[in-house]
């Protein structure tokens, strides 16, 4: 059977759903402290699910402990393989009936109100459609090093955090790339960034959009959006991109999308983005990315534009978007030539779902055109 529901408890409707998709036993060292801030959180009101995405090892039966530790309702969601990314919080999605539906990386240590934080700010904000924390990176080195001294989980994980930016949101460029903003900057009032520094006092901010790793979403809003089968996320990516494709769709309906500066969370993300934005600077990220990551940023990203795009926008900024892929193209062509190949042999692939997705799209759009181009 694809998908199977387990009941742990009498489901009751929750006001939040936080959607937690696992598949490697290599997560399982972050559950104990991933757990613990749960735990701690503040908002209580909220139902755990656990998507089960064919994860090897025991990191299942390891959540179910925490899960149960922590004394509230949770459901686990089997898949008989790896589906990815997208497909296992789409799962999630389809069986919430909450009011607002969070999706949580497991290499996160959340601050104890960022849920109450984010609920607060969506019950006060009608018309705001997602919401994050601050992310900063957490230092995981320096938190099995304090395990390993025996200290207490709270203590170990504290011992993890930076002062470096890991995201505030999704920034895009005038030729589309995007970007986790102001990462790896440092988070201070002197920062070497301007934009640390106007922030800095600010509770809030505004941004093309939330990143992947840690959001909460309306789920009336987000109702009015979905792709082709009842999608959340284009079910076709697999991993990477989900989030900035999100976010288009959510600006092209006319929502907006804010990070609470003030409600931190820790994230040890793989592959961090590059603090500068230069030609070497990408090249070097590249060259950091594993191939799964690189082959699956590739196809998704010119797919994303392709389905979201305005044709006013693209020809406005055609020779930006085309010198920017074509140096991308000719540098992975020349460094990873199989990236490619797989990648438009997989963009073939789901040519069909990707125009009924843009038709979609197109249809659920609010925004005109111009509304857009502040974000570039």
């Amino acid at each position: 059977m694809d998908l199977d529901y387990l009941n742990i408890s009498i489901h009751l409707m929750n006001k939040l759903t936080v959607s937690l998709a696992l598949y490697s036993k290599g997560e399982a060292k972050y559950l104990p402290y991933l757990f613990d801030s749960l735990k701690k959180q503040t908002f209580q009101d909220w139902e755990l699910l656990i998507v089960d995405n064919a994860a090897d090892g025991d990191v299942i039966s390891v959540a179910e402990g925490f899960a149960k530790e922590m004394g509230r309702s949770y459901r686990i969601l089997h898949s008989d393989t790896n589906e990815g990314f997208a497909k296992a919080h789409n799962k999630a999605y389809r069986v919430s009936d909450a009011a607002y539906f969070l999706m949580l990386n497991p290499d996160m240590y959340l601050e104890p109100t960022v849920f109450a934080d984010m609920v607060s700010f969506l019950d006060e904000q009608k018309d705001v459609a997602s919401v994050a924390p601050r992310l900063m990176r957490w230092d995981f080195a320096q938190v099995d090093a304090s395990a390993k001294k025996q200290q207490e989980r709270d203590v170990a994980a504290k011992a993890g955090y930076t002062r470096d930016i890991d995201a505030i949101g999704v920034r895009l460029f005038r030729n589309r790339r995007a970007v986790e903003w102001l990462a790896q900057y440092t988070w201070e009032e002197a920062s070497a960034s301007t934009d640390v520094q106007r922030l800095y006092e600010k509770t809030y901010v505004e941004v093309f959009g939330v990143s992947g790793a840690l959001a909460m979403f309306r789920k009336k809003m987000i109702d009015t959006l979905l792709l082709p089968e009842d999608a959340i996320f284009d079910p076709t990516y697999g991993s990477y991109k989900e989030d900035l494709d999100l976010a288009y769709r959510m600006r092209n309906a006319g929502f907006t999308s804010y990070v609470l500066l003030k409600s931190v969370a820790y994230h040890d993300r793989t592959g961090a983005a590059p603090k500068k934005h230069t030609d070497v600077a990408a090249i070097k990220n590249k060259r950091r990315q594993s191939p799964y990551i690189r082959f699956h940023s590739y196809k998704n990203h010119l797919r994303t534009l392709y389905k979201n795009e305005y044709w006013q926008n693209v020809l406005r900024d055609l020779p930006f978007i085309f010198w920017y892929e074509a140096k991308k193209f000719g540098f992975i062509l020349f460094t990873d030539p199989r990236t490619i190949f797989l990648g438009w042999f997989e963009i073939l692939k789901h040519v069909g779902y990707t125009r009924r997705a843009r038709k979609a799209i197109v249809k659920s759009r609010k925004m005109y055109w111009k509304g857009l181009r502040r974000w570039f």
